[in-house]
């Protein structure tokens, strides 16, 4: 039978505006893949019949995938990477067809917009989030520039959790793998006034040791122990009003990552650079009086994967706290909805930056970030005659964001404190319309506009402040902007059509976070994007095989990049924010599934992107004399001009001894370069992987037991790197083979 991909907590919902009824059901021909409907346009709809590219992963594909945090389903959809920073690790760099940022400094906005609930997330810090009891995450690929809450120029993830249902039930799993990963996952849903108000409350725990060795202290570091409580309250005092409120507090107490210093005394060379005036130099690292030892003993560079010389850092004490409001109210002729949410995080790390026992640049980040949104919308529903008979869909809505921060980093380089600190405030305002209007019973067509306005400030100390030598710097800017997208859609059948799409979209302005001296201070204006898209979403042979297909264009405009500048005073290099470069990608991405009979589903995908710069033209070695040059060659980091998986799923019924369900999975990615220059050290070869699981389901379908592994082969490969300025010079490994064992119980 084919397996629901998400619980339909409100099947009356299709009218009320709230994202709150992500819908997936079974196809009524048990052989035929399932029907899911997603909310990516602030409705719940059918995929098969929404003119974007989504792809929608259900909590059974996550189970599958054995996947526990947002950096996990990377491998779930084309065209998308998420990494961790290195230096940062509550963050993750994220890229979208190609297109993303490095930089997890709060004083930029990020570049794919994350989502928890219809709630925007301002900081790329606190963005590894746990994906426990979920009922469904979307990958927006595209500019999402006039719904999807702040604008989102290359894309979004979009996260639902769970929504209680109206009978006592629950969850019970405990999971044990390689490296002490062990995890417990738990839930209860109960009535707590008939069928008018249902309450859950969920936990989630993972500890492990980590896989990293330090061969200074023969110590496994960069273990994780993080906890996550949820509560939530679904209220349904009739069929047109719903009522979610949920509230999620999480801990991270995991060791800092050991990364490994691959610093030697190899000049870094930038491929498009002109080094005529002043060669290439070598890491300070290697050349500095303070840490050459480490490269002339043959310390560095360190070349063993999975080691690190880091110093014994504090472990991580990071906590964050959500609220959120989700009410929706179905008045026929219109439906309302409004949506409230309060974030508040506080990190507290620790990183050894450099991987050495020098502190060449440890760092200790104290920073407190807080925000708050509310989106009001109206939009057209049944009957009354606003809808025109149906050929009508439309939506208005409001929207405003508040943002603040503050973030200290106590740091040391090259054995020299140098502290800095910064903190800001972002208020932003927007109205968005959408309306789509069928031209015909097959052509539809539908187009939308957002206004935003928005207003920063920023203060920040440098190291030279705090030593006396400097001024506190104060910037305050506004910007505005105005998005617009537009699609036409053909239906041929109720499970074929195509589209053709425009879209713009915006990332805000900002600062430099933390300059390092109040005269290079500056600012940075918004960077914008156009983009065309084709796509078509067909089912064949009654829903046994799915096909859809995406092709895009996309220009960038006034992007924003990070130049180094080398200064005289530690940490000796400044990062100064430009916009300096224009770009255009473009590629093709299919995803396709069949069901050849009925205990077997197939999947694969392909996705193609060729991303380049159109201009580019800076001095990025930090040195005067060299002069500017052309640069549009350097690739984009983290993007791999192929991706591709393959997988599939068998269920072999046993009877009454119940049923055997084995999945397998391989995803692959070109090669790429983790660093925004192209330095040779940091260039990854193309990386396949494989993954299975084998699940026993007794016959009541109350017991499971599972067998998992990820990464079977144990191929070795970098997950980031970066030259830190020039200042020293790491790179981070990704997991190696993996495997564990999963029990779980229902009630």
């Amino acid at each position: 039978m084919a397996t629901p991909l998400l619980a339909q907590s409100n099947p009356g919902s299709s009218s009320i505006t709230a994202p709150s009824a992500a819908i997936a059901t079974a196809s009524e021909d048990s052989d035929s893949l399932a029907d899911i409907v997603v909310t990516a346009r602030r409705r719940a709809e059918p995929l098969q019949q929404t003119p974007l590219s989504v792809s929608a992963i259900a909590p059974q594909r996550l189970a599958e995938a054995h996947v526990t945090n947002l950096g996990d389903i990377a491998t779930l959809s084309p065209a998308l990477n998420l990494s961790r920073n290195a230096s940062n690790p509550t963050s993750l760099f994220a890229f979208l067809r190609g297109f993303g940022t490095k930089s997890s400094d709060p004083s930029s906005e990020p570049a794919v917009a994350l989502t928890i609930d219809g709630i925007y997330q301002g900081a790329v810090i606190g963005s590894l989030v746990n994906l426990f009891d979920v009922e469904a995450v979307e990958v927006l690929r595209g500019p999402q520039g006039t719904l999807l809450g702040k604008n989102a120029p290359a894309g979004g993830i979009s996260i639902r959790t769970r929504r209680p249902k109206s009978e006592f039930n629950g969850l019970v799993q405990v999971d044990y793998g390689r490296f002490g990963d062990f995890q417990i996952r738990t839930f209860v849903d109960a009535p707590l006034a008939g069928d008018k108000l249902a309450g859950t409350i969920s936990y989630f725990r993972q500890r492990s040791d980590g896989y990293v060795r330090n061969i200074v202290t023969g110590r496994d570091v960069g273990g994780l122990f993080t906890q996550s409580f949820r509560v939530g309250l679904l209220a349904t005092p009739s069929d047109t009003i719903s009522w979610y409120v949920t509230s999620q507090y999480d801990i991270d107490k995991g060791e800092e990552t050991g990364v490994r210093n691959v610093s030697d005394f190899t000049p870094l060379v930038i491929p498009t650079a002109n080094y005529a005036a002043s060669p290439p130099v070598a890491s300070t690292t290697c050349r500095n009086a303070f840490s050459i030892a480490l490269c002339r003993s043959g310390a560095l560079p360190n070349l063993d994967r999975y080691t690190t010389q880091a110093l014994n850092m504090p472990r991580r004490n990071n906590r964050g706290f959500s609220v959120t409001s989700d009410l929706a109210v179905d008045a026929g002729p219109v439906a309302f909805a409004a949506v409230t949410g309060f974030r508040k995080f506080k990190e507290r790390v620790f990183p050894d930056i450099d991987g050495t026992q020098l502190p060449i640049i440890d760092s200790h980040y104290v920073g407190n970030f807080r925000q708050f949104s509310q989106e009001l919308r109206v939009a057209s529903g049944d009957g009354g005659g606003l809808d025109l008979g149906g050929k009508l869909n439309w939506l208005l809505g409001a929207y405003y964001f508040y943002f603040d921060y503050d973030r200290l980093n106590d740091q040391i380089s090259l054995g020299v404190p140098a502290p800095t600190f910064q903190d800001g405030q972002t208020n932003s305002f927007a109205v968005f319309a959408h309306a789509e209007y069928k031209l015909t019973d097959k052509l539809t067509l539908s187009g939308g506009a957002r206004q935003t306005w928005d207003r920063k400030s920023h203060t920040s100390k440098s190291a030279n402040f705090f030593r006396g030598l400097d001024t506190q710097v104060v910037q305050r800017a506004s910007w505005d902007n105005l998005s617009l997208d537009g699609t036409l859609q053909y239906q041929f059948t109720s499970d074929k059509m195509v589209f053709v799409r425009y879209a713009e979209g915006y990332r805000g302005g900002g600062f430099t976070g933390t300059p390092s001296n109040a005269s290079l201070a500056a600012r940075f204006e918004p960077e914008t994007v156009t983009s065309y898209e084709f796509g078509s979403k067909t089912d064949f042979f009654n829903k046994r095989l799915r096909i859809n297909v995406s092709l895009f264009y996309n220009e960038y405009s006034n992007l924003q990049r990070t130049i180094t500048t080398a200064v005289p005073f530690p940490p000796f290099f400044a990062q100064l924010p430009r916009n300096i470069a224009a770009a255009k990608t473009k590629g093709i991405e299919i995803e396709s599934q069949i069901r050849p009979i009925h205990p077997l589903t197939i999947r694969a995908s392909v996705g193609y992107i060729d991303a380049y710069y159109t201009s580019f033209r800076a001095n990025l070695t930090g040195v005067a004399a060299n002069g500017d040059t052309d640069n549009s060659a350097l690739h984009f980091p983290y993007t791999s001009k192929w991706t591709a998986s393959a997988g599939a799923t068998y269920v072999a019924e046993l009877g009454d001894a119940g049923k055997l369900a084995f999945v397998a999975d391989y995803t692959y990615r070109s090669s790429y370069n983790t660093t925004d220059l192209n330095y040779a050290f940091a260039r990854q070869s193309g990386v396949g992987l494989l993954s299975s699981t084998i699940t026993y389901t007794d016959p009541s379908d109350r017991y499971t037991l599972s067998v998992y592994g990820r990464n079977l082969t144990n191929r070795g490969y970098i997950d980031n790197g970066d030259p830190v300025g020039g200042l020293t010079t790491f790179v981070g490994d990704a997991p190696p083979r993996t495997w564990g064992v999963s029990a779980g119980m229902k009630f």
